[in-house]
């Protein structure tokens, strides 16, 4: 540094002005340095905790959902083919990236990131932790996962929804009971598309295989008619799974949206009070399905809604975050309903 024509005393304080600016800058640059290896380290840590988590995965189930206060409580359980399953049941849209968010286009890519391999092991075993025994999920997505789950010493049952293959064919529950379903259905979209094609005996078929392969059947609707096509047609089924909620809700469809399953993807139970009135004398166990209407409806709702109406399960899709505190409050909707003086609509079936 240029120090001529200056003073001893101010080459003396320019001297150690000069000395702390540089002890300035080492320390900034220290913490700069700092910085940068704590971003470093943390997103190297992020990228190596899901492949630790992926490589526990065939090993045992994580601690923290084993630890689950919950899990001491009991789910009510209730009846379907001669076997027991917890009242509350886990759905799978959200797991397999799927999601009714009506004009949110970005919500389905939103669930599937959230949604990793480690995630969602760690959601069935949270799940089974807070007394959930049951899963549904669509046999052709990736159900990897839930069989890890199995050979890690999980217990979840699985339904599986199944859809004719193009030519008719059954493969979809070849696959299903091959795999390890518990119980499997017809899907709702499925069903409809037979029941206006006017080919409504293969509905009929897949009851008749999926039990002569010794697994719990189903039937699942959307629309009401084809629920009452199975009683008309005294289809020995298992089970009936049939979308249902209220319309108390900020998008619901308005009179003149007829469509059963919503046309901008806002409505999955065009009637309840008819699926009310009508399910009341059914005589089979009935999930019901949809019950948030999409998360539209808050569980502490739609719980009550449900089960007061005559659902004997229901079937939620439930982040991670949600299990413990849906459980809770199933318990409490369930042991409601079921005391004396209860408004319930229906005999429990199952």
């Amino acid at each position: 540094m240029e120090t001529q024509g200056l003073g001893p005393r101010q080459c003396q304080t320019l001297s150690a002005l000069t000395t702390g600016n540089r002890a300035s800058s080492s320390v900034l640059m220290a913490r700069q340095i700092s910085r940068r290896g704590f971003v470093k380290s943390s997103l190297l840590a992020s990228a190596a905790a899901p492949l630790a988590l992926r490589a526990q995965s065939n090993t045992v189930p994580a601690p923290a959902a084993t630890s689950s206060p919950a899990s001491r409580e009991a789910m009510p359980m209730g009846k379907m083919g001669g076997q027991e399953f917890s009242r509350l049941m886990m759905g799978g849209n959200l797991i397999g990236g799927w999601s009714h968010s009506r004009d949110l286009s970005y919500v389905s890519t939103l669930a599937r990131r959230y949604n990793t391999e480690a995630k969602i092991r760690e959601t069935l075993e949270l799940g089974e932790a807070n007394g959930i025994t049951a899963i549904n999920t669509w046999v052709m997505q990736e159900n990897s996962q839930l069989f890890n789950h199995w050979k890690a010493g999980g217990r979840m049952k699985w339904f599986a929804q199944v859809r004719l293959d193009a030519d008719g064919g059954y493969s979809q529950i070849h696959k299903a009971i091959d795999e390890g379903a518990a119980g499997v259905h017809i899907t709702g979209d499925s069903a409809e598309s037979l029941l206006s094609q006017g080919k409504f005996d293969k509905v009929g078929e897949t009851v008749q295989l999926i039990k002569s392969r010794k697994r719990i059947a189903g039937v699942a609707a959307h629309d009401l008619r084809v629920i009452v096509e199975c009683e008309k047609a005294k289809l020995d089924v298992d089970f009936y799974q049939k979308t249902f909620h209220s319309h108390d809700y900020y998008t619901a469809p308005g009179p003149d949206e007829k469509d059963a399953m919503g046309a901008h993807d806002n409505s999955w139970c065009s009637d309840p009070q008819a699926v009310i009135d009508f399910m009341a004398a059914v005589k089979k166990p009935w999930i019901a399905f949809k019950v948030l209407a999409a998360g539209a409806i808050p569980p502490r709702v739609a719980f009550p809604y449900a089960f007061n109406n005559g659902a004997d399960f229901i079937l939620v899709g439930m982040f991670d975050w949600q299990i413990e505190d849906d459980a809770k409050l199933a318990r409490r909707v369930v042991a409601a309903v079921s005391a004396p003086g209860s408004k319930r609509t229906r005999l429990w079936c199952g």
